[in-house]
């Protein structure tokens, strides 16, 4: 298959049908297969953008890459965040963006699957101690949390040694979690992602960036 031409649920090493083929992608996202990545991005879109009468919930495995233009607020000196999402089939290459100019790399971790717990910590401590993602934001998207069962905080300390990758990263990990099944009223950790984007897109992530005109005083 070559680049550019459809596979069951992206392209292979190409764009999605919302992007440009060049290296304009501001937000680099990856994580296991499985882990929500393409639902977190379709939900995203809904947070600013209009949200479709009926969300589509079902999603396929991205074998290869695609892009997402997620919708900025009104008054942002921007009208998009761009996201590269990089399926989990394709984790060996990776690394061939790792060294475009992105701004931030979100990484998804399923919470409600211990059984990946393990390896997505492995691979959120490789991505963070990458050269070329050294002055890059991650920020670490606990999926799924609306299902039963998700691990604990005290669980993700010990699988992850999250507390301590907190500590050695104050600058640049952020965590959230959040559930794409739900709407961005009902789950207002979508909106404080989106906000946290641009304000790492208006390169001044630490601040919080630029805010929506209902939240400046």
């Amino acid at each position: 298959m070559t680049s550019g031409q459809l596979s069951s649920g992206g392209l292979c090493c190409g764009s999605g049908p919302d992007s440009p083929t060049d290296d304009t992608d501001d937000v680099l996202l990856v994580g296991l297969q499985g882990s929500g990545k393409t639902l977190l991005c379709q939900r995203l879109r809904t947070v600013y953008g209009k949200a479709p009468a009926a969300f589509r919930m079902a999603t396929t495995d991205t074998n290869g890459s695609q892009d997402f233009r997620v919708p900025t607020f009104k008054g942002c000196p921007f009208k998009e965040i761009r996201i590269r999402e990089c399926g989990g089939s394709m984790q060996p290459l990776w690394h061939n963006w790792y060294s475009r100019p992105l701004r931030a790399v979100l990484f998804t971790l399923d919470v409600s699957d211990p059984a990946t717990l393990a390896a997505g910590g492995l691979e959120l401590h490789r991505i963070l101690q990458q050269p070329e993602l050294a002055s890059k934001p991650v920020c670490l998207v606990l999926t799924k949390v609306d299902l039963p069962l998700g691990a604990t905080r005290g669980e993700l300390d010990l699988t992850l040694g999250l507390s301590e990758l907190e500590q050695l990263y104050p600058d640049r990990l952020r965590v959230t979690a959040v559930s794409a099944a739900r709407s961005p009223e009902e789950c207002p950790e979508l909106r404080a992602l989106v906000d946290w984007l641009v304000g790492v897109k208006a390169g001044d992530a630490a601040a919080g960036g630029v805010q929506p005109a209902s939240r400046r005083r």
